[in-house]
């Protein structure tokens, strides 16, 4: 006799193949072509520019780190006191071939990987080094497993740098650190908002460790080397609102879902509707798929048609796009935004049928600041290197150690330059991990975090969502140093 829990399983498990069965309307292919047909993306690129094959190549002959890569073993948890310090170095002493290839994505274009059906027959599918789209013929199931394999290529870079800088051989670790910096760059242009996302917060991750690096091997970089990379290297990051791209693609698989859910007559069809929403909305919570089904079978016949809906869909976006290319202080972020105008139940396959990309404006934001903040502290270290001190303000250093273009604070309204001060006593800082202290003499540098205030770097937040975003001295190096970091 079958137990409660065998019978629950097949339950959901019938529940699941119920929304993969929902009947496919719309062609697949047609997706994968606007999907491909981009310029990060596109054929007319020739695969010399691409960066993907050559790290995906490299990663098939990685070894196995000497721990899983996850929550605690990641490119945030490295560095040179850690326990097992002696394996993770080794582990990146012995794959030459992954370094190498890190520092030829400098010099590419784009990260350039295609999306598929599931149907690719070759050696990085096998090793799920792939995007797929409409898992199960579901558009709703969208699956990018190489993310997985971009994490384990970042904790081997930050291992490597670590090692270059205790052997001794600092100019390939900064090579090695920027080559790393701006492969992760390429992976930013994505075109889904998962892996926007996550490509952005491990690009604040490696700048985060880049500024630690600059901290704790300060005796063994030159002031040229800090400006060369201030200078040459790290504006050509571009994280502005020019060049860092929209997620446009979870635009393009609303609009297939949503001509998937209407009958000829462009009205919502009920069973359609009733499979396919009542799946989403019940994703979490498989029992419930029932009765959000009769919800959607409710919905259908007051449901705006498709013209409608593919509209409403399009002011959404368009709206994004305004907000997305405006400066960072302007007065109409402080606005509602379409999505959150858009009625929840005449559109209600809009809002269901899309990803809410608004949390990709305050990353956004982190990852502005991180890439000026580790200018300026480049700038900053090469002018203590120089004079024996710091500035008494950063102007000092425009011209002669950055641009100054490159000292943004996101944050800021009124300025919009990065927050500088040095210090004439013993000063406290407050951080997630405790109080932290720096002497005479130090500086703060520091954005001032969506409050749009102004704390003075008394107290400091990893995200800069309250309090300030505290960029220099580095926190994680510091906190290791004074003794109350927990890795």
């Amino acid at each position: 006799m079958q137990s409660y829990k065998q019978i629950l399983s097949q339950y959901m498990a019938l529940g699941l193949l119920f929304v993969l069965a929902t009947p496919v309307v719309a062609q697949h292919s047609q997706v994968l072509r606007k999907l491909n047909d981009h310029d990060t993306i596109d054929k007319v690129i020739t695969e010399s520019k691409k960066s993907y094959s050559v790290i995906f190549d490299a990663y098939l002959t990685l070894d196995p780190p000497p721990m899983e890569v996850g929550e605690g073993f990641n490119l945030t948890t490295i560095h040179a006191k850690m326990a097992k310090w002696d394996l993770v170095s080794s582990w990146a002493e012995s794959n030459a071939g992954m370094a190498e290839a890190i520092l030829q994505c400098k010099d590419r274009n784009v990260f350039g990987l295609p999306y598929t059906e599931g149907n690719a027959d070759s050696v990085y599918e096998e090793a799920h080094l792939t995007a797929e789209i409409a898992v199960g013929g579901s558009l709703r199931r969208n699956e990018f497993q190489y993310i997985k394999a971009i994490d384990v290529v970042s904790a081997f870079a930050t291992a490597e740098q670590v090692r270059l800088f205790e052997a001794g051989e600092t100019d390939k670790a900064l090579d090695l650190t920027v080559a790393h910096l701006f492969l992760l760059r390429q992976l930013c242009d994505r075109r889904f908002l998962e892996e926007k996302l996550h490509s952005i917060q491990l690009l604040v991750d490696a700048l985060s460790n880049t500024r630690d690096m600059f901290y704790v091997y300060f005796d063994r970089i030159t002031p040229q080397q800090y400006t060369e990379i201030a200078w040459f290297d790290l504006p050509f990051l571009r994280p502005d609102r020019q060049w860092l791209l929209i997620p446009e693609g979870d635009r393009i698989i609303s609009e297939a879902l949503l001509d998937e859910v209407f009958n000829k007559s462009e009205q919502a069809d009920e069973d359609l509707f009733a499979a396919t929403f009542g799946g989403i909305q019940s994703r979490d919570a498989p029992l419930e798929r029932f009765g959000a089904a009769k919800r959607w079978r409710m919905i259908a016949p007051i449901h705006s048609s498709l013209q409608a809906s593919k509209a409403r869909l399009k002011l959404i976006y368009d709206d994004w796009w305004r907000r997305w290319r405006v400066q960072q202080y302007d007065l109409q972020l402080e606005s509602d935004s379409q999505f959150e105008r858009t009625n929840s139940v005449r559109y209600a396959a809009v809002i269901y049928s899309m990803q809410n990309i608004e949390a990709v404006f305050g990353v956004r934001n982190q990852l502005v600041a991180g890439v000026s903040g580790t200018i300026m502290a480049a700038g900053l270290s090469a002018y203590n290197k120089e004079l024996g001190n710091y500035p008494d303000n950063q102007e000092k250093l425009y011209g002669q150690n950055i641009r100054k273009r490159t000292d943004i604070d996101p944050y800021d309204l009124e300025y919009g330059h990065l927050s500088y001060i040095r210090l004439d006593s013993r000063t406290a800082l407050d951080t997630p991990n405790g109080r932290l202290w720096l002497k005479d003499g130090d500086c703060v540098l520091y954005a001032q975090g969506e409050d749009h205030e102004d704390g003075r770097a008394a107290e400091h937040t990893d995200t800069g969502v309250e309090y300030d975003l505290v960029l220099w001295p580095p926190i994680k190096a510091l906190s290791r140093e004074q003794g109350i970091f927990i890795d």
